[in-house]
């Protein structure tokens, strides 16, 4: 059976799925500059189709669409204006990150194959932080973007002449106890509560709210919300994708 590849080209690493059907058989992170890994995962897999969704436009992100081109029968790339089973109500929707739209697809797809009367909030917890809604039919509201953890560390060390770059693993006090564990504790406690207070404000509009984290940070995030309720979800731009292909292929929008 033939299958359909997703690539995600992010702005710190690419992200591909493949899939047959809307089922994921395989997946695969790694860095823009290392396409011979999309090469050996194309070749390994040989897909028919692919969807590509960009969020940068480096010479190095243009030789992975390329290598998509070539290699696939037919690529669909992702922009506010392709076909999909949301609708965009951001007022400028060119300006909204595809990546953003794949995993609010992703997001909202499953939210309706679970309960399709809730709204749905994606935390992408990724070099940005993105806090997205999409409603119970199907329109994405907005969101708001904040720097992402490793982006606050380096914010800190960058922007100030004394503050050493600290890695995230580590003891993480309440209250620290010198340089180190004072800029750790304020940036991951800090984004903590951040999030948790987002959540809380939003649920107070909207009350049947359904909630997915996904990111790189996404399962620390997950694990420290320390919330049943809460999906993490690791592939869902990648489901996303897929399902906005699957749409395309089929008269579901027509």
């Amino acid at each position: 059976m033939k299958g359909n590849l997703t690539i995600d080209n992010g702005n710190t690493s690419v992200k591909v799925a493949y899939f047959i059907g809307t089922q994921v058989v395989a997946t695969n992170r790694f860095l823009r500059r290392d396409s011979r890994l999309l090469d050996r995962f194309i070749s390994t897999y040989k897909p028919d189709t692919a969807i590509v969704c960009s969020t940068a436009s480096s010479a190095a992100s243009q030789r992975i669409e390329q290598l998509a081109d070539s290699r696939c029968r037919r690529v669909l790339h992702l922009t506010h204006e392709t076909p999909m089973p949301i609708r965009l109500g951001y007022n400028t929707p060119q300006t909204l990150g595809r990546d953003r739209i794949a995993t609010a697809v992703g997001a909202w797809t499953i939210a309706q194959r679970l309960d399709n009367a809730n709204d749905v909030l994606i935390i992408d917890a990724g070099t940005a932080i993105t806090y997205d809604l999409v409603n119970a039919g199907g329109c994405f509201v907005g969101g708001n973007i904040a720097p992402g953890l490793n982006l606050r560390f380096k914010s800190l060390h960058d922007h100030t002449g004394l503050l050493p770059l600290v890695e995230p693993s580590g003891d993480t006090p309440m209250v620290g106890y010198d340089t180190t564990t004072a800029i750790r504790s304020g940036v991951m406690l800090g984004l903590l509560g951040e999030v948790k207070s987002y959540i809380a404000d939003l649920k107070l509009s909207h009350p049947n709210l359904m909630i997915f984290v996904t990111g790189g940070d996404g399962k620390w995030l997950h694990s420290q919300l320390n919330d049943g309720d809460i999906i993490y979800y690791e592939n869902l731009a990648a489901e996303g994708l897929n399902r906005i292909y699957l749409y395309n292929e089929t008269n579901e929008n027509r």
